[in-house]
Formats: structure tokens, C-alpha cells, sequence
């Protein structure tokens, strides 16, 4: 069964996201470990505040390990061996590139239909739906890769647009009529959970 979160923002404004975890998780937190990809923030990777905060709150919840992982740069096989995958966020055309380039959207997908809890969070949650092309659509000009196919992981068929206010409604009407889908509006404190 797959076991997918959506979220908006990591643990500094998400006070929903560790019990979203929680929920999900098969065992014992003694017994589990985590994984950070930290890819999507091309800059910072690591150093990336969101990552850093999200590596103290998993450790301080329980989990055994818990590990940053650049699909750029390191060995995607690496992510079986996790329990938890949460992917952190930033540039979803970056992330997306390499998730495909390296293989790790393949391996990302062979775990989830496993029961491995994949979080996804901002662009990280983006890119596990069937498209970015909503990203494509507000801000075109962070494709500095030039990233022509824009299919997501598919392992939601949700179209999600993260750090959601009202300012965003009227070009998430216009976006939903040209492509005729339906977008997820999630605020900074929202998060989906998918169980299927």
C-alpha cells in the first residue's frame, strides 16, 4: 500500500506533519530509519535551514538514523535502505531533472508501492503528482535547466500548489481551465495524506 504525504511547508509551520508521520509509520520509531533529499535546494543541499530543522525533528521523534541524501551527487540505492523518504523542498524542475537522471524516481516508486513513506514537501510534493507544469505555469523563469518534460513521479494523481493564499486564486482558476484539472490549494500549515 502506498503511503504518501503532500505538504506545503516542513515542521517549522506544518504542526500537522510529524502526527501525519506518525499515522503511517508500521513500527516502532526505534526500529525505523529516515532519509532527506536535499537535491531540490540547488544552492544549499545540506545547509538548507528546512533540511536541517527536518533531520532535528525526525532524530528527535524517535528514528534510529536519519541521513541527508543528494541524488546528484550520491548513489540513489542508497534510499532503500529508509524507512521514511522526505524530500525536502525547493527548485522542482532541479529536483525533477536529476530524480529521472540519476533513477531515483524509478527506485522513489518501486519503494512507495513497498510501504515506504515518501514525504513530500513544497517542491518535493509538487514533483510526486502526475505533472510540474503548474510551477511551469507561475513561475517559468526557475527552469534554469531548461527541464522539457515536465511528468512528475505519479504517485499521486493530485496536482498540488503549496504556500497557497488568496492573492494565487484567480491564476489557479485560469490554470485549472486551460489544463481542466483540479489543483489542491495547501497552505503552509496543510498537508494530504494518501493511502492506496
Amino acid at each position: 500500500m502506498k503511503k504518501v504525504i503532500l505538504a506545503s511547508h516542513g515542521f517549522q509551520k506544518n504542526k500537522n506533519l510529524k502526527k501525519h508521520i506518525l499515522t503511517l509509520l508500521p513500527k516502532s520509531l526505534k526500529e525505523l530509519s529516515a532519509v532527506i533529499i536535499t537535491t531540490a535546494s540547488a544552492e544549499w543541499k545540506e545547509k538548507n535551514k528546512h533540511a536541517i530543522l527536518a533531520k532535528q525533528v525526525l532524530e528527535d521523534m524517535g528514528f534510529k538514523k536519519v541521513i541527508f541524501l543528494d541524488v546528484e551527487f550520491e548513489n540513489p540505492n542508497e534510499l532503500k535502505k529508509y524507512d521514511v523518504i522526505y524530500i525536502n523542498g525547493g527548485n522542482p524542475f532541479y529536483l525533477l531533472y536529476h530524480l529521472k537522471k540519476s533513477g531515483s524516481d524509478k527506485i522513489i516508486t518501486q519503494l512507495a508501492n513497498k510501504g515506504v513513506i515518501i514525504v513530500g514537501v513544497s517542491g518535493g510534493g509538487v514533483v510526486l503528482g502526475p505533472t510540474i507544469n503548474i510551477v511551469d505555469y507561475f513561475d517559468r523563469k526557475i527552469n534554469t535547466i531548461k527541464l522539457k518534460d515536465l511528468t512528475g513521479l505519479n504517485l499521486s494523481n493530485i496536482i498540488i500548489y503549496p504556500h497557497y493564499t488568496k492573492k494565487m486564486e484567480e491564476k489557479i482558476k485560469k490554470f485549472e481551465v486551460k489544463y481542466r484539472c483540479k489543483v489542491r490549494r495547501l497552505n503552509d500549515n496543510q498537508s494530504i495524506i494518501i493511502e492506496k
